[in-house]
């Protein structure tokens, strides 16, 4: 089935919490560690080394437990709203595709309906980790096709890590499993999706593709009631599946990797992109680097990214570009676009 004329939007984006940098996570940690100032340094060198390694500065985390997920959602959603001139009114999907949130059920997305005074949608989740708010531009992308009855579907997720990351580790050993925590920051980022194209910019859709490889489910996971650990140097050695399956998806729209003007992907190290766009042989200039800036912000670092592309460059009516991610399972998710309407303009983003 080919795809129709779908268009996403410029991104909302907020940024629950203050920023952190890495010298105050390292506090952290020293504040549950069980030895000495001595028996610390080792650790706080690597730790330190690990940060060098990802480019990690700063990212957002938001201490006060009122906070709630779906608030943030809200906030990035009316953003996303004004910023592309739709009124709530013409709204007839909400999906929320983030990882976290407050209770099994009722799905998030009702809350951030109701507390948008949306009296009567269609509101859900998706969950898919780190690819979960691409997989819901997907998800929405289907139910466009399936129902011509609706007008806009209005994509979201938000982040809030506080319940999930650990600041106990007591050896060098246990960063195998526990580094990447120390990098994830909050943040929250709505994207919409109709037929028609944005007046002030956006991206028509040329394919949007998926693959799951399952077997690796085990490297990364948040258990219920549990803290995050991800074993990230056997999720990078998985990085070289990808780069081939971009030029097989690409080459289905009769595309190649060096046609995409810009790589907007998932930032869960600077270092990881890079390596990513060198093995697909293209110049890692095009791709867009956040986690310096912000950290790992896990499903909501897609549109993170995306918004920095928008305020940081020229974005011109024929750009290409891809929005892509990968997640623990293994799940990738690559959404290929043409960008039409005004170009970018940095501070007028």
């Amino acid at each position: 089935m080919s795809l129709p004329e779908l268009y996403l939007s410029k991104p909302g984006v907020v940024f629950p919490g203050t920023p952190v940098d890495n010298a105050e996570t390292i506090r952290r940690v020293r504040a549950q560690f069980k030895g000495t100032d001595k028996q610390f340094e080792s650790l706080a060198s690597a730790i330190e080394h690990v940060f060098s390694l990802c480019k990690t500065r700063v990212r957002y985390l938001e201490d006060d437990k009122s906070g709630k997920v779906a608030d943030y959602a809200v906030a990035a959603v009316r953003q996303c709203l004004e910023v592309n001139e739709t009124p709530i009114d013409q709204v007839d999907l909400v999906i929320f595709g983030g990882i976290a949130r407050h209770y099994f059920e009722p799905a998030t997305a009702m809350e951030i309906s109701a507390k948008l005074g949306i009296k009567k949608t269609h509101a859900f989740d998706v969950t898919a980790a780190c690819v979960g708010h691409l997989e819901a531009v997907q998800t929405a992308a289907a139910y466009l096709m399936l129902h011509p009855e609706y007008r806009t579907a209005l994509v979201c997720t938000s982040e809030l890590s506080r319940h999930y990351l650990s600041y106990d580790i007591q050896r060098v050993r246990d960063l195998h499993m526990k580094s990447a925590g120390l990098t994830v920051g909050n943040a929250a980022a709505c994207l919409l999706l109709r037929r028609s194209p944005f007046v002030r910019g956006g991206i028509r859709l040329l394919g949007v593709d998926t693959i799951t490889v399952p077997d690796h489910w085990h490297l990364c996971q948040v258990p219920i009631d549990g803290t995050l650990f991800s074993s990230s140097a056997e999720l990078m050695r998985l990085g070289k599946l990808i780069p081939p399956w971009i030029h097989q998806r690409l080459a289905a729209l009769g595309m190649k990797a060096g046609d995409i003007d810009h790589f907007v992907f998932h930032q869960p190290s600077e270092i990881m992109v890079r390596k990513l766009l060198e093995d697909t042989g293209v110049d890692p200039e095009k791709g867009v680097y956040t986690h310096s800036i912000y950290g790992n912000t896990a499903s909501a670092s897609v549109g993170v990214t995306y918004q920095h592309l928008l305020a940081e460059r020229t974005v011109r009516p024929g750009d290409k570009l891809i929005l892509g991610s990968a997640a623990s399972g293994l799940s990738i998710v690559m959404v290929t676009g043409e960008w039409t309407g005004e170009s970018s303009g940095g501070a007028h983003v």
